[in-house]
C-alpha cells in the first residue's frame, strides 16, 4: 500500500506540470554527459550520467534527464490506465541517476531538485563570470574560457563557444556570451560535457516543478539536503509532517546511520 501512495505523490509532484504547460517551442537541443564522484575522498570510483538534456531558445530554456522523464512517464501511463485500484506498470527502467531539472524564463533560473521523496525548488543565485584569455577546440568547436565562483564557495570553469552565441548550458551555469560546450569544478570532481548539437522544435515545459515544494531562499533547501543526509529517516512516511511557512520540512523522526557524503553540483 505505501508503494501505491508513494507512485501517486511522484506523479502528481512530478508529472501534472507537463499536463498544464503552454507551448514553448525551442530551436536547439544539446545533450550532455555528466562525470562526477560520489565521494571527493574516493576517487577511483565515479559516475556517468548520459543523456542529460538541454532544450533551449531565445527566452527560456529547460535541463533535464531523458532518464528520469522517460521512467516517470511510464509511471504514469500505468496509473492512468488502472483498473479497480490496480496498477500495471510493466517493466519499469533502472531508477534514473539524475532526476532533477532546471528551468530558466527571462532572467530567472529555477532549479527542482529531489531530497529524498520530495522534490523541492528555489531561484539560483546569478552567477558572475570572468572572461579568460584561455582557448581551445572542443570535439572541433572553437572555445573560450571562463571562471566563476559559486555561492557554495566552489570555483567552476567553463569553455563556451561563439559559434553559437546564446548564453545558455548545462543545470545553473548560464550567462557567457556564448553556449557552453564543457563545465568543470576546480578539484575535477563534476564535469559536464556536450555530446551532441541538434536543431529540434520540442516543447520547453518546466519538469518537476508542479507539486515540488517551493522555497523562498536556496539556503532553505541545502539545510533540508543536510538535515536529510545526516538523518535519512527525516522523512519516514509514518511520522507527523509538518510545512512551516520558510517551507522548511520537519518531522519527529529518530536518528538512522548517516548516509555516504556527496558532491553535490551546487
Amino acid at each position: 500500500m505505501k508503494s501505491i501512495v508513494t507512485i501517486y505523490f511522484l506523479l502528481t509532484a512530478l508529472l501534472s506540470g507537463q499536463l498544464s504547460a503552454q507551448s514553448n517551442k525551442s530551436f536547439m537541443e544539446v545533450s550532455y554527459r555528466m562525470k562526477f564522484f560520489p565521494d571527493s575522498l574516493n576517487l577511483e570510483r565515479s559516475i556517468t550520467v548520459d543523456n542529460l538534456i538541454l532544450l533551449f531558445n531565445d527566452n527560456s530554456s529547460v535541463y533535464f534527464s531523458k532518464e528520469a522523464r522517460d521512467y516517470f512517464t511510464q509511471l504514469k501511463n500505468g496509473v492512468s490506465s488502472s483498473k479497480n485500484g490496480n496498477i500495471s506498470l510493466g517493466v519499469l527502467p533502472s531508477l534514473p541517476k539524475s532526476r532533477g531539472s532546471v528551468y530558466k524564463s527571462g532572467e530567472v533560473i529555477t532549479a527542482t531538485l529531489p531530497v529524498g521523496r520530495y522534490f523541492y525548488s528555489f531561484e539560483e543565485p546569478k552567477l558572475l563570470w570572468a572572461l579568460l584569455d584561455e582557448k581551445t577546440k572542443i570535439n572541433g568547436i572553437d572555445c573560450r574560457l571562463a571562471k566563476t565562483l559559486t555561492d557554495t564557495g566552489d570555483t567552476f570553469f567553463a569553455w563556451y563557444t561563439m559559434e553559437y552565441p546564446y548564453s545558455e548550458g548545462p543545470f545553473r551555469f548560464k550567462g557567457l556570451p556564448g553556449l557552453i560546450i564543457k563545465v568543470y569544478n576546480k578539484n575535477n570532481t563534476i564535469s559536464i560535457e556536450a555530446t551532441n548539437l541538434k536543431e529540434t522544435a520540442e516543447s520547453i515545459e518546466p519538469f518537476f516543478n508542479d507539486g515540488s515544494i517551493e522555497l523562498k531562499t536556496k539556503s532553505i533547501f541545502l539545510k533540508q539536503r543536510k538535515d536529510y543526509n545526516d538523518n535519512p529517516n527525516i522523512q519516514n512516511m509514518n511520522s507527523n509532517v509538518t510545512f512551516r511557512k520558510d517551507g522548511v520540512l520537519l518531522d519527529n523522526a529518530t536518528s538512522m546511520k548517516k548516509i555516504e557524503n556527496n558532491v553535490f553540483l551546487d
